[in-house]
């Protein structure tokens, strides 16, 4: 801490450069300190002797001050006493740092893997702090992450949805006492909030379907090919087109027609039926969707075009571009069947539409100059999208928000999801130019604003053959590579009648601790042995990569799985814990059966799928 003079503090440079170097070495991102700092900002003693930080004449001329000036620590905890969370693991976006008392009263009373994104909104104030607050109990915490440079608040948003889409946790927004909430920081809250809807309801909806699909595709991968092996192959130059199913795409579509040859067009599955009615022949199309029916894609501009798609897309779509499926979006399962082959994109967020993969797909790739057209993420005249089809229309209330021109547009939550997502990845790379030709539409910041017209004069002026991109790809899978991967899998098959058995023994066990919490002492050394067979019995469970996997796609409600640390330190705690852990290894043991069956019935469909290949080539 600072030296004290008085009712004042002294810089300590020496804390400030230990605190900073601290920083720069966890997060590799320099603080800038402020040469005028000390107009701006004042730091005084407690009466307990413990800092108070003002903002000099922040306050309508007078100087606002960000804690309490009798006894910081005291009244923090009195404050974290009142905030209400749930028996689980939860992630906190926390709104300012202040001297980091709050902080620190929020880590005492929580759980101990409580997850912080700390964002503070003025990073000259952070910078004076570190003069005077050791940094250390914080900067040494995994679990506690800062947003306090530009580009920290840029990825801030990105960086919490992966926690939330692999972790699971509750999750909460907490505005510091003596702060005030930004426009920044509401757009996290509501992006974290949709994105945890739009996850509970695939999961529940869609979650084992899309598993059935990936389950297909690990079973034909002789005739398919990865992402990977296409990205030495494409210039380094080339602009791509993205092309989106937006009711504007009928503005410009026939400008498609000059810049063939000249730029890279990546039609979104949906977007092909427009395209078809101009007889406007796309490079590639990409499409991810395990729910969406190949009739988008049956049209004859896409014959003999190959499909960029993910591990999960609709089986029939897969049958139908069966030799021309492009392969992205690995997780780590395909990574341990397939090999080293494959990249895996773990977390990897496409912002939960087809035009946001396509995106993906360009970071991947390295492409610096990307053009949306069709992208409207609004109605116009009604419509939704450019093919006249009702099929997905948004059940969503209206809201107006700024459009391309200017003035607003009709959009929805959902549209407005997509639109922060592009928001967030072209903060993220600053590298890449991108340019939204859409001519109508949702404002998306970070674009430059063109037509269609003026990109083809303006930035498709090389000249490529699109062709030799894809000719000679190396196939994903020989047919040795093949039986290799069904063998990974049958032993996944005896790990679920592994898992189902441990459930048993878990769900018995569950049910005499909850008992114990509830008319004995868990704490007691005397049941140690029951909590340590647990621990032994779920350690076993999550050794194994299906487990994961069910966790991500088969289990249908998220939030009933048990958190991985059962957090038992009194009995109000272990009751919460035990009763959760009673209802799903009740459960679990099902999921396996069904999970098994399905796998098999993959398995098989693939065998017999290569010997009639095998029959055919003879």
């Amino acid at each position: 801490m600072g030296n004290v003079v008085d009712n004042t503090f002294e810089k300590n440079e020496e804390l400030r450069k230990v605190n900073l170097t601290l920083f720069k070495a966890r997060f590799d991102e320099e603080i800038q300190i402020d040469p005028d700092e000390d107009k701006k900002y004042r730091m005084e003693r407690a009466e307990n002797g413990e800092p108070v930080l003002y903002i000099i004449g922040a306050a309508g001329g007078a100087d606002l001050r960000l804690n309490s000036t009798y006894n910081p620590s005291y009244e923090a905890e009195r404050w974290a006493e009142k905030q209400e969370l749930e028996h689980r693991r939860t992630t906190i976006a926390l709104m300012g740092f202040s001297t980091g008392v709050f902080l620190k009263a929020l880590m005492k009373k929580l759980r101990p893997d409580t997850v912080f994104f700390v964002t503070e909104p003025i990073e000259s104030l952070f910078a004076f702090v570190c003069a005077y607050v050791d940094m250390t109990p914080f900067l040494s915490e995994g679990r506690i992450n800062f947003a306090i440079t530009e580009k920290q608040k840029n990825h801030l948003a990105d960086d919490m949805i992966h926690d939330v889409a692999t972790f699971r946790p509750e999750t909460k927004g907490i505005i510091t006492p003596f702060y005030s909430t930004n426009e920044k920081f509401e757009k996290l809250c509501e992006e974290i909030a949709i994105m945890m809807d739009s996850t509970t309801n695939y999961q529940k909806d869609r979650g084992r379907n899309a598993l059935r699909c990936r389950m297909y595709s690990w079973n034909h991968m002789r005739n398919a090919y990865l992402l990977g092996d296409l990205r030495d192959r494409i210039p380094s130059d080339i602009p791509v087109i993205i092309v989106s199913a937006g009711p504007s795409l009928a503005k410009n579509v026939e400008v498609l027609r000059k810049v063939k040859g000249h730029a890279f067009i990546l039609c979104t599955d949906r977007a092909l039926l427009v395209l078809e009615k101009y007889g406007i022949v796309p490079d590639a199309c990409i499409s991810l969707d395990a729910e969406k029916s190949p009739d988008y894609m049956r049209v004859k501009v896409a014959e003999n075009i190959p499909v960029i798609c993910s591990y999960q897309l609709n089986i029939g779509s897969q049958k139908l571009f069966n030799d021309r499926r492009i392969f992205y979006h690995a997780l780590a399962y395909e990574r341990s069947l397939i090999g080293e082959k494959v990249v895996a994109q773990n977390g990897l967020d496409q912002g939960g539409n087809v035009a946001g993969g396509a995106f993906t797909v360009c970071e991947f790739l390295g492409i610096k100059t990307v053009i949306f057209i069709g992208q409207d993420l609004a109605f116009l005249d009604g419509k939704h999208h450019a093919d006249g089809k009702n099929d997905g229309v948004p059940q969503l209330d209206v809201k107006e928000i700024k459009g391309i021109d200017g003035g607003t547009v009709k959009s929805n939550d959902m549209w407005i999801g997509f639109r922060n997502f592009f928001e967030r990845q072209i903060a993220m790379h600053p590298e890449m130019r991108v340019i939204d030709a859409t001519e109508g539409g949702a404002y998306i910041e970070g674009t430059e604003i063109m037509t269609l017209e003026e990109v083809s004069e303006k930035v498709c002026t090389g000249n490529y053959d699109l062709r030799k991109i894809f000719d000679d790809l190396p196939i994903a899978e020989t047919d040795e590579e093949y039986l290799e991967t069904v063998k990974r899998e049958e032993k996944w098959i005896e790990d679920l009648d592994m898992i189902a058995g441990n459930s048993e023994e878990l769900a018995l066990l569950s049910k005499q601790l909850l008992r114990i919490s509830k008319y004995q002492d868990i704490t007691d050394p005397k049941h140690k042995k029951k909590l340590n067979k647990m621990d032994a019995l779920r350690s076993e469970i999550y050794g194994t990569l299906i487990n994961t996997l069910m966790e991500e796609f088969w289990i249908e409600d998220l939030y009933s799985i048990p958190d991985y640390t059962f957090m038992v330190r009194n009995n109000e705690e272990a009751a919460s814990v035990f009763e959760s852990a009673l209802k799903f290894f009740e459960h679990f043991p099902e999921d396996c059966r069904s999970l098994k069956k399905e796998l098999q019935e993959a398995i098989d469909i693939g065998k017999a799928d290569w010997e009639k290949e095998k029959a055919e080539n003879a």
